[in-house]
Protein backbone atom coordinates (compact mmCIF):
# COMPACT_ATOMS: atom_id res chain seq x y z
CA UNK A 1 0.00 0.00 0.00
CA UNK A 2 1.22 3.77 -1.12
CA UNK A 3 1.41 5.80 1.78
CA UNK A 4 0.20 9.51 0.58
CA UNK A 5 2.51 12.55 1.52
CA UNK A 6 0.96 16.19 1.78
CA UNK A 7 0.87 16.91 -1.73
CA UNK A 8 -1.34 13.94 -2.09
CA UNK A 9 -3.25 14.28 0.63
CA UNK A 10 -4.16 18.29 -0.59
CA UNK A 11 -4.82 16.91 -4.27
CA UNK A 12 -7.69 14.55 -2.84
CA UNK A 13 -8.94 17.04 -0.59
CA UNK A 14 -9.27 19.56 -3.42
CA UNK A 15 -11.05 16.61 -5.70
CA UNK A 16 -13.32 16.19 -3.47
CA UNK A 17 -14.59 19.63 -2.95
CA UNK A 18 -14.58 19.96 -6.42
CA UNK A 19 -17.07 17.42 -6.65
CA UNK A 20 -18.88 18.69 -3.55
CA UNK A 21 -19.11 22.54 -4.40
CA UNK A 22 -21.56 21.93 -7.24
CA UNK A 23 -23.95 20.19 -5.14
CA UNK A 24 -23.58 22.69 -2.69
CA UNK A 25 -24.34 25.87 -4.62
CA UNK A 26 -27.23 23.90 -6.03
CA UNK A 27 -28.92 23.73 -2.95
CA UNK A 28 -28.17 27.75 -1.97
CA UNK A 29 -29.65 28.28 -5.27
CA UNK A 30 -32.71 26.37 -4.23
CA UNK A 31 -32.99 28.22 -0.72
CA UNK A 32 -32.55 31.54 -2.64
CA UNK A 33 -35.49 31.03 -4.36
CA UNK A 34 -37.19 29.66 -1.20
CA UNK A 35 -36.47 32.92 0.65
CA UNK A 36 -37.53 34.90 -2.92
CA UNK A 37 -40.85 32.88 -2.86
CA UNK A 38 -41.24 34.35 1.07
CA UNK A 39 -40.02 37.77 0.20
CA UNK A 40 -42.02 38.55 -2.30
CA UNK A 41 -45.26 37.11 0.11
CA UNK A 42 -44.45 39.17 3.03
CA UNK A 43 -43.99 42.31 0.61
CA UNK A 44 -47.73 41.46 -0.43
CA UNK A 45 -49.04 41.17 2.72
CA UNK A 46 -47.48 44.53 3.53
CA UNK A 47 -49.70 45.83 0.49
CA UNK A 48 -52.59 44.11 2.15
CA UNK A 49 -51.97 45.67 5.30
CA UNK A 50 -51.69 49.22 4.17
CA UNK A 51 -55.60 48.96 2.38
CA UNK A 52 -56.86 47.06 5.93
CA UNK A 53 -55.06 48.96 8.68
CA UNK A 54 -58.11 51.19 8.91
CA UNK A 55 -60.63 48.44 9.74
CA UNK A 56 -58.23 46.91 12.37
CA UNK A 57 -59.05 46.61 16.20
CA UNK A 58 -56.21 48.03 18.87
CA UNK A 59 -55.97 44.55 19.58
CA UNK A 60 -54.88 43.28 16.07
CA UNK A 61 -53.06 46.45 15.44
CA UNK A 62 -51.09 45.14 18.14
CA UNK A 63 -50.33 41.50 16.95
CA UNK A 64 -49.65 43.36 13.63
CA UNK A 65 -46.54 45.38 15.43
CA UNK A 66 -45.61 42.29 17.43
CA UNK A 67 -45.09 40.60 13.92
CA UNK A 68 -43.02 43.13 13.32
CA UNK A 69 -44.55 45.50 11.20
CA UNK A 70 -44.11 49.20 10.97
CA UNK A 71 -47.66 50.77 11.84
CA UNK A 72 -47.24 54.67 10.63
CA UNK A 73 -49.96 56.89 9.98
CA UNK A 74 -48.77 56.86 6.73
CA UNK A 75 -49.65 53.00 6.19
CA UNK A 76 -53.25 54.68 7.59
CA UNK A 77 -53.89 56.71 4.92
CA UNK A 78 -51.85 60.07 5.79
CA UNK A 79 -49.00 61.24 3.92
CA UNK A 80 -46.40 63.45 6.06
CA UNK A 81 -48.15 66.67 5.71
CA UNK A 82 -51.36 65.46 6.79
CA UNK A 83 -49.54 64.15 9.99
CA UNK A 84 -47.96 67.58 10.29
CA UNK A 85 -51.33 69.37 9.57
CA UNK A 86 -53.45 66.95 11.98
CA UNK A 87 -50.30 67.75 15.29
CA UNK A 88 -50.99 71.31 14.63
CA UNK A 89 -54.76 71.15 14.43
CA UNK A 90 -54.15 69.48 18.01
CA UNK A 91 -52.12 71.81 19.49
CA UNK A 92 -54.23 74.67 18.38
CA UNK A 93 -56.45 76.58 21.19
CA UNK A 94 -59.94 75.32 21.01
CA UNK A 95 -58.70 72.33 17.81
CA UNK A 96 -59.62 75.02 15.34
CA UNK A 97 -58.07 77.25 12.95
CA UNK A 98 -58.90 79.18 10.02
CA UNK A 99 -57.03 77.61 6.88
CA UNK A 100 -54.72 80.16 5.70
CA UNK A 101 -53.38 80.03 9.60
CA UNK A 102 -52.99 76.22 9.54
CA UNK A 103 -51.17 76.15 6.59
CA UNK A 104 -49.06 79.04 8.40
CA UNK A 105 -48.72 76.66 11.15
CA UNK A 106 -47.65 74.29 9.23
CA UNK A 107 -45.11 75.68 7.49
CA UNK A 108 -43.88 77.01 11.00
CA UNK A 109 -43.39 73.00 12.01
CA UNK A 110 -41.33 72.10 9.89
CA UNK A 111 -37.55 71.18 10.85
CA UNK A 112 -35.02 73.05 9.37
CA UNK A 113 -34.25 72.18 5.69
CA UNK A 114 -37.56 70.57 5.39
CA UNK A 115 -39.45 72.71 2.59
CA UNK A 116 -42.87 73.16 2.44
CA UNK A 117 -45.44 72.23 0.13
CA UNK A 118 -47.32 75.16 -1.27
CA UNK A 119 -50.79 75.97 -0.33
CA UNK A 120 -52.75 74.63 -2.66
CA UNK A 121 -50.75 71.59 -2.50
CA UNK A 122 -51.18 71.21 1.32
CA UNK A 123 -54.71 70.99 0.86
CA UNK A 124 -54.76 68.39 -1.54
CA UNK A 125 -52.78 66.64 1.06
CA UNK A 126 -55.13 68.03 3.54
CA UNK A 127 -57.93 65.88 1.99
CA UNK A 128 -57.68 61.98 3.26
CA UNK A 129 -58.19 64.31 7.14
CA UNK A 130 -61.23 65.35 5.35
CA UNK A 131 -62.17 61.56 4.24
CA UNK A 132 -61.59 60.26 7.18
CA UNK A 133 -63.63 62.54 9.19
CA UNK A 134 -60.53 63.42 11.47
CA UNK A 135 -61.29 67.21 10.84
CA UNK A 136 -63.93 69.29 9.38
CA UNK A 137 -64.20 72.03 7.44
CA UNK A 138 -67.27 75.13 7.79
CA UNK A 139 -67.08 77.20 4.36
CA UNK A 140 -66.68 80.63 5.49
CA UNK A 141 -68.21 84.23 3.20
CA UNK A 142 -66.08 83.72 -0.02
CA UNK A 143 -67.19 80.54 -1.98
CA UNK A 144 -64.37 80.59 -4.08
CA UNK A 145 -61.59 81.13 -1.48
CA UNK A 146 -60.57 78.37 1.17
CA UNK A 147 -58.12 81.06 2.66
CA UNK A 148 -60.72 81.81 5.53
CA UNK A 149 -62.77 78.24 5.82
CA UNK A 150 -62.58 76.96 9.94
CA UNK A 151 -61.23 74.08 9.56
CA UNK A 152 -62.07 71.73 13.23
CA UNK A 153 -61.32 68.56 14.88
CA UNK A 154 -64.21 66.35 14.55
CA UNK A 155 -65.84 66.09 17.56
CA UNK A 156 -65.07 69.43 18.91
CA UNK A 157 -67.93 72.31 18.75
CA UNK A 158 -66.97 75.11 17.17
CA UNK A 159 -68.30 78.01 19.25
CA UNK A 160 -70.43 80.43 17.78
CA UNK A 161 -69.44 83.75 17.50
CA UNK A 162 -70.67 86.94 19.58
CA UNK A 163 -72.27 89.32 17.58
Amino acid sequence: MEQLNAVDVLIENISSDQLLLPVVEAKIEEAKAEKQVLVNRLKEYRKDLSVLLKYATEAQQGKIKNLGFEISDEQRGLNTVATTAFDVLVKAKDHQLNNQVWYDGYVASLKNGESPVSYASFNVKCRSLFNTQKVLRKKAGDLKSSHEDIISLNGHVTAPKKK
